[in-house]
């Protein structure tokens, strides 16, 4: 076995059960949402307030050499906005919205974006926080790791990461990493 790889897996296998061990960090930054809102200025209202969180959710970029799973960061994200749809503490785009903005922006299929773009998105859909992120695969592990960040001033202000064992296990990760989003969003816990 090479010996990249080799490390590849002893590192992928040492996290796997040091994460078991270890209770999960809060996901987001101090006094990111307070109260559960945020804090924005807009045209309408350019003083700083406190306002809803509205989250728009785009496609997560496949980050591996199996090129049959690139088409699947769309059906990720309908899985997580699914996911989180239900919860009153925030506003959910629509994801046809989404498709509608690809489209203006000339970008082609609704596919994976850069931080910057994104941003523009999340501005053009009326969010405030946008979700984004990636999956791979390595070594038949999957791995699904999005953030979250202020339209407004591009800075990511939480994040989560989900680990499996089975590469058949993408869709409950994105389920998982959905499930923990939305409690910090309703529920934020600021990191000490």
């Amino acid at each position: 076995m090479p010996k990249r790889i080799f490390l590849a897996a002893a590192v992928l296998a040492m996290t796997a059960c040091h994460a078991s061990k270890v209770p999960e960090k809060p996901l987001l930054k101090r006094d990111a949402f307070p109260g559960g809102k945020i804090e924005v200025s807009t045209i309408e209202a350019p003083e700083r307030h406190q306002s809803p969180i509205v989250l728009s959710i785009l496609p997560l970029q496949h980050n591996g050499s199996d090129k049959a799973l690139d088409s699947r960061g769309v059906a990720l994200a309908d899985v997580i906005a699914a996911r989180l749809a239900p919860d009153r503490h925030f506003k959910l785009v629509e994801r046809q919205r989404i498709e509608d903005i690809f489209k203006e922006l000339q970008l082609g299929d609704v596919g994976p974006v850069d931080q910057k773009t994104a941003v523009r998105i999340g501005g053009m859909l009326g969010a405030n926080v946008i979700a984004l992120g990636s999956f791979s695969v390595l070594g038949g592990s999957p791995i699904v790791a999005m953030r979250l960040v202020k339209v407004e001033t591009g800075e990511v202000v939480g994040g989560v990461t989900e680990r499996g064992d089975d590469a058949a296990q993408l869709d409950r990760l994105a389920e998982k990493a959905a499930t923990r989003l939305g409690d910090a969003l309703s529920h934020p816990k600021p990191q000490p």
